[in-house]
C-alpha cells in the first residue's frame, strides 16, 4: 500500500511539476514599420518608427510634427530587445531617451538627439503588449497594456497601426 501511496504522489508530483511547453514559435520580423496617432486639426502630429532585427533587436523612435509645420522632431526613442510569439510582443529596454524634462518647451523646437537624456525606469524595463501581424508582415496591429509605463509617457492610447517602409 505504501509503495503504490509513494508511486501516486511521484506521479502526481510529475505530472503538476512540469510547465507545458509553449508550443508557439517565436517570430522575429526585419524592417521599420511607421505608425501615426489619429489628430485632429490644428494639433500636433505624433508618429512612431519600430525597427526590428531578426536577431531580436529593437529601436523604437518618437516623432511630432507640430502644427502648421512640415518638421518632424524627434521626441524620444527606445532601444532594446523583443519577443514575439504569437501574438505576445515584449520589449524589454536596455536604453529610454527623451527631453530633459526640467528644460524642455515644446513651443522651443526639435531638440537635438545629443540634448536627449535617459528617461529609463529601472522598476518597469520590460512593456508587454499585443502584435497582430498581417499575412504579408507588411503591416501590423499592436496594442500596449494599458498600465505600462514608456519614457513618462502614458501607452493607454488603444491599438495603433504600424505599416513597413523598409
Amino acid at each position: 500500500m505504501k509503495k503504490q501511496f509513494l508511486l501516486l504522489t511521484i506521479l502526481a508530483l510529475a505530472l503538476y511539476s512540469c510547465e507545458k511547453e509553449d508550443n508557439v514559435p517565436s517570430v522575429f520580423l526585419e524592417g521599420t514599420y511607421h505608425g501615426v496617432l489619429e489628430s485632429s486639426e490644428g494639433n500636433p502630429v505624433y508618429s512612431s518608427e519600430i525597427t526590428f532585427s531578426r536577431s531580436g533587436n529593437v529601436l523604437i523612435e518618437h516623432f511630432i510634427t507640430r502644427a502648421n509645420s512640415e518638421v518632424r522632431c524627434l521626441r524620444g526613442y527606445s532601444e532594446g530587445t523583443y519577443s514575439l510569439k504569437g501574438e505576445d510582443f515584449t520589449f524589454s529596454f536596455t536604453s529610454s531617451l527623451g527631453p530633459d524634462p526640467a528644460t524642455f518647451d515644446i513651443s522651443d523646437g526639435c531638440v537635438p538627439k545629443d540634448q536627449l537624456v535617459s528617461n529609463l525606469n529601472p522598476t518597469n524595463p520590460t512593456q508587454t503588449g499585443t502584435l497582430v501581424l498581417n499575412d504579408s508582415e507588411e503591416s501590423f496591429l499592436l496594442e500596449y497594456t494599458c498600465n505600462d509605463m514608456l519614457g513618462g509617457m502614458n501607452n493607454c492610447i488603444g491599438a495603433q497601426i504600424f505599416t513597413k517602409v523598409e
